[in-house]
Formats: structure tokens, sequence, C-alpha cells
């Protein structure tokens, strides 16, 4: 990533990610929006992303802020095909994240906490799967889509094991530092 507006771009978003409270990503600089993106924009710049870290980030975004499930009908109206399917993909994966991790996820959203609604589960064919299923399933989706042979359940299941680790340690930091 040599182009300075890419980055300049990349980390404008992931200042942006950690005022939301998804703060495990590196930044370039010390980067301060002014103002915050509104939903539909900082989703559908996200999966834009060149860099997997920060399109993956989205999932972590969407456990964080449960509420910015009402966003995604605008944010995949504004994208071409291939990331409305990316957004609709890495949606699916916070889904049935949220189900996976819900007791460590309620007691950090506290009152922010609410279910995501079921948006692509028929559409991408992961009704009536448990989690871990349903994971795998959505991971094979999405490498027959994108032609890779990644691990997408586990890149999944990253973006929920990083929010977390950092939220804990915050935590802990809190608790240690008045």
């Amino acid at each position: 990533m040599n182009n300075p507006k890419v980055w300049k771009r990349e980390d404008r978003l992931v200042a942006e990610l950690a005022q939301l409270g998804v703060g495990y990503l590196s930044r370039q600089g010390a980067f301060t929006p002014l103002k915050k993106s509104r939903p539909d924009i900082l989703m559908a710049e996200l999966v834009r992303q060149p860099t997997s870290r920060v399109r993956v980030a989205v999932i972590s975004l969407f456990l964080a802020h449960p509420e910015y499930a009402e966003y995604i009908p605008a944010a995949i109206e504004s994208l071409p095909a291939k990331h409305a399917q990316t957004l609709k993909i890495f949606y699916s994966a916070a889904f049935i994240l949220q189900k996976q991790f819900a007791i460590s996820l309620r007691p950090f959203l506290g009152a922010k906490w609410k279910w995501l609604p079921d948006l692509f589960s028929q559409e991408m064919g992961l009704t009536l799967l448990d989690p871990k299923e349903g994971l795998k399933k959505l991971a094979q989706t999405q490498a027959e889509l994108t032609k890779t042979k990644l691990n997408w359940a586990g890149t999944y299941n990253n973006a929920a094991r990083h929010l977390l680790r950092r939220w804990h340690m915050e935590q802990k930091w809190n608790l240690s530092h008045p």
C-alpha cells in the first residue's frame, strides 16, 4: 500500500472505527476524524478498502453497534454488486458470531445490546444451521464467490476475537488506572 491517498483514507476509517469502540486495528498516523461518517457510508467505505484487515473490521462494527443493521439497505444500494455481496456476507458472519459470542459481548454493550436482525440467512442458505455450521457454510460461499481458498470462517472468528480481546484489555487497563 504505497499510495499515500489510500493509506490516509484507510487511516481515517481505522480512526473512526476506534472512536466507535473497534480499536484493535493499528494506524499509520495520529489522524482523528473531525466528524463521524453516516453509518451506511462508513460500511460502504469499509468493504471497498483494498486491505482485508480493514474490510473485515465491518464484522466487528456490527458486533459493537448492532443498531447499524438498519443502515444496511442504504449501504448495499450505494455499492457495486461485488462489494454489496461482501457486505452481505460480512453482515451474515456478524449475525452468526453474535449468537456464538453473545455471553461475552453483552457485558460490554450493556444497554446498547440488541440482537442483529436476520437479513440474509435465507438468501445465503443459512437458515436452521447452528453457528458453527452457519459460519462454515458462509465461508464456503465466500470462497466460491471470491475464488480463494482462504480460511474465511477463521477470518470471521478473528474479527470477533480481536474485538473482544481489545475490550477485555481496555477494561483491565481502566480498572488498574483510575
